[in-house]
């Protein structure tokens, strides 16, 4: 089959407070979810072209046998901040131009599924959209995401099938209206779980400098208010209360860098709390993630948390604050527990875990066991070709 995937939006904005948020421009398109699997498709014998908004081209671009990468360009930028809805209106004639047998643009709710609908009218193209939004955006947008449903998001939904990236994103369109029958099987953002896998522990631990007899728990993704880590490093304190080797790992950069650096100075937890801030590659991030018992997840909003994937893939369970998601495809499946959005709570719980080793090992095999079947770009890219070849 001859596939486009529209994925204009790269890499998710901070979406600070009162500002407009500033897209974030990847350093390479190779190292991106949506490259990956497009290789896994095209290793399935699939020519694929990928539409980006050219506001998220990186200096170091990909290039392989089967995939082409289209950087789109980006108009009315000051109306439209592509962040959030970058508005592309030469995508059309892209897609127009070339004759796709399939075209799977990103959320009901998105500039680029306009322009893809309207491009496969009156052609054989046929379209599906793959929805990871769960949930009303904030303020305004909300308000116009609402509306846009109603009106022209189920009009495009008629012409289309709609691939839930989540449990609860599928759950999200049909609370708002959109009929059950255009709602496929979930089809989960992928994950290499040939990378992403157990290591030897205790070998991973000496290569960042950690004991093999501590309890470890670890925090990837942005440092940023919306990330709640200020939150976990509350927690840590209380945490190294009951269990005073207790280490938590917080790895990623960010504007609050500065912030929770001297959180961690005031709590007196510089020897507790560690933020990893060097670039690591992903077979590296694979055996940081491997450092740890526990993952914590505390985001005050966020969409479904990639880092969630990866760490279950390591076989590492999910202790988290922030539900949607995670807690329908994750914790739901026994990979992890959920816990109110307090310090308090949040260490409570992991306490309890770090002793309950049964129960931690019970969760690390399903973890893995759940990256394995349900989120590994092979099953992703295998389930996507199914639900094609159905339209057919």
């Amino acid at each position: 089959m001859n596939i486009a995937l529209v994925n204009l939006i790269t890499k998710t904005a901070d979406l600070p407070k009162g500002r407009t948020a500033k897209n974030p421009v990847p350093d390479s398109d190779d190292d991106l979810n949506i490259t990956k699997l497009a290789k896994t498709l095209a290793s399935k014998g699939h020519n694929v072209t990928i539409y980006i908004s050219d506001a998220y081209e990186p200096t170091i671009k990909c290039s392989s046998d089967g995939i082409n990468i289209i950087y789109v360009p980006t108009r009315l930028t000051s109306i439209f901040p592509p962040a959030v809805f970058p508005c592309t209106p030469s995508l059309k004639t892209y897609l127009k131009q070339n004759g796709f047998d399939i075209v799977q643009s990103g959320e009901v709710f998105q500039m680029g599924t306009i322009y893809s609908n309207s491009a496969v009218k009156n052609s054989h193209s046929k379209l599906f959209v793959w929805q990871e939004l769960d949930v009303l955006m904030q303020g305004m947008a909300g308000t116009i995401q609402k509306q846009f449903y109603n009106t022209l998001g189920k009009r495009i939904a008629k012409n289309c099938k709609i691939i839930p990236r989540s449990k609860s994103a599928a759950t999200h369109l049909i609370n708002y209206g959109f009929d059950s029958d255009l709602i496929t099987q979930v089809v989960h953002s992928g994950v290499d779980c040939s990378v992403f896998r157990p290591m030897d522990k205790d070998e991973s631990r000496r290569e960042f400098g950690l004991s093999t007899d501590q309890n470890v728990a670890i925090s990837v993704g942005r440092l940023h208010y919306n990330k709640g880590m200020d939150i976990l490093v509350r927690a840590a304190k209380i945490i190294r209360e009951e269990d005073p080797d207790f280490k938590l790992i917080l790895k990623g950069t960010g504007p609050e860098e500065e912030n929770l650096r001297a959180l961690i100075q005031k709590l007196g937890l510089v020897d507790t709390v560690f933020i990893h801030t060097d670039y690591l590659d992903s077979h590296g991030l694979a055996e940081l993630y491997n450092c740890a018992d526990l993952y914590m997840l505390s985001s005050r909003n966020d969409l479904f948390p990639f880092t969630a994937i990866e760490s279950i893939s390591c076989g590492i369970p999910i202790l988290s604050s922030f539900s949607r998601g995670i807690e329908s495809d994750i914790v739901g499946e026994g990979a992890g527990i959920m816990a109110p959005q307090t310090p308090e709570n949040i260490a409570d719980s992991a306490i309890m875990l770090f002793n309950d080793l049964g129960r931690l090992k019970s969760m690390s095999c399903k973890a893995r066991d759940l990256a394995v079947g349900e989120f590994d770009f092979g099953v992703s890219a295998d389930r996507l070709c199914c639900i094609y070849e159905e339209s057919q």
